[in-house]
């Protein structure tokens, strides 16, 4: 299992590096493309592909769990925090956006169900099997980031929702909140959850989804910020991409 673990991270390595140095850009959301093979709902891809983290998270915590009578605390909060980040995704996000029209190649689907499905099931292994560091002062620490990471996450979101009615399918400027710093505080959100969680239960597992992470959400940062560079020309120009003040 452990073996297998090492090969994920490098797998997320790798997948920076294509992403951010290959400059590969994923084609869902405002990158969407038509040429990427079968489509299906935005909001219904997006059910489909992040319903699987919590379903895995839970049978690998069964699994692992059994080898103990008693559940160990920090393994319980890091599944609840999972979970709750998880409803959030899979039942709230997706039906609350505007254009119910829009879709998303179904490959990015199935590579997101596919990713999804490893990396739940692995994490709730190590929450099950209790393979984690107990560092009481990291834990306080990491459920601060978590709480604040989410916060910015969902806030960041309210605003990008809010900027069309139902129906609309143009793109406006965000402004407000961290968006007057940087240009993907959502995005910059969901990474200080997840430093948070392996702060947490810091494990291989949790390092690796931190690493995953960062490699899907820096390298869409950055598109962000030159898709909003090429198409509005009023576009704050001293806003960062995903890092205030840093980048």
């Amino acid at each position: 299992m452990f073996y297998f673990t090492y090969t994920w991270i490098g797998l997320g390595v790798i997948t920076f590096l294509c992403l951010f140095i290959g400059r590969v850009t994923a084609p869902f959301g405002r990158h969407s493309r038509t040429d990427w093979g079968p489509m299906i709902s935005n909001s219904w891809g997006w059910f489909f592909m992040e319903i699987i983290s919590p379903i895995g998270l839970w049978i690998g915590f069964y699994i692992g769990s059994n080898a103990f009578e008693d559940y160990s605390l920090w393994s319980l909060v890091g599944m609840s925090l999972w979970t709750l980040h998880y409803i959030n995704r899979t039942f709230i996000f997706p039906f609350r956006m505007p254009n119910q029209k829009k879709k998303m190649p179904m490959i990015i689907m199935s590579s997101a169900i596919f990713f999804n499905s490893i990396n739940g099931t692995l994490n709730g292994l190590f929450l099950g099997y209790q393979w984690f560091e107990n560092i009481e002062w990291l834990r306080i620490v990491g459920v601060g980031l978590f709480g604040i990471g989410m916060w910015i996450n969902i806030k960041s979101d309210n605003i990008l929702l809010s900027l069309r009615k139902p129906g609309e399918s143009h793109y406006v400027i965000p402004k407000g909140f961290l968006f007057e710093k940087v240009t993907s505080p959502n995005l910059l959100g969901e990474i200080i959850e997840w430093t948070g969680f392996f702060l947490i239960v810091p494990s291989y597992a949790s390092l690796s989804f931190l690493i995953w992470t960062l490699a899907n959400l820096l390298p869409r940062a950055r598109d962000h910020f030159e898709w909003y560079i090429n198409k509005f020309e009023d576009f704050p120009k001293d806003r960062k991409v995903i890092f205030p003040f840093l980048y």
